[in-house]
């Protein structure tokens, strides 16, 4: 595979026949090479496709969750609190709210 170094490299989704020709598999293409395959075949290249999809989410957001949970992990020297997420509406009203010139509740 020659890419000159200043080519952009894409990584697309894409549908094929199924390899005993029973339906579709969707398959991730890192430019040229095909680096996934689904193991199950489907009925159109479209429920390959969107099947796929749903795969490569999946593993982007627990790839990126978990590189946010390491992030914030090494910036507090600690594994995060609930706090430290800002989870709960009540602690990002009161944030809000304070915020607020006196007088005014926000509506």
């Amino acid at each position: 595979m020659d890419h000159p170094p200043e080519s952009p490299l894409h990584i697309t989704l894409e549908a094929d026949e199924a390899s005993d020709s029973w339906g579709f598999v969707g398959r991730v293409m890192i430019g040229d090479h095909e680096s996934y395959r689904t193991i199950r075949a489907f009925p159109t290249p479209s429920e390959a496709i969107t099947a796929t999809q749903v795969i490569v989410g999946e593993v982007l957001g627990a790839l990126l969750a978990g590189q946010e949970w390491r992030s914030l992990s090494d910036e507090l020297g600690r594994a995060p609190r609930r706090e430290d997420l800002n989870f709960g509406l009540s602690s990002s009203q009161r944030r809000w709210k304070a915020d607020l010139p006196p007088g005014t509740d926000g509506a």
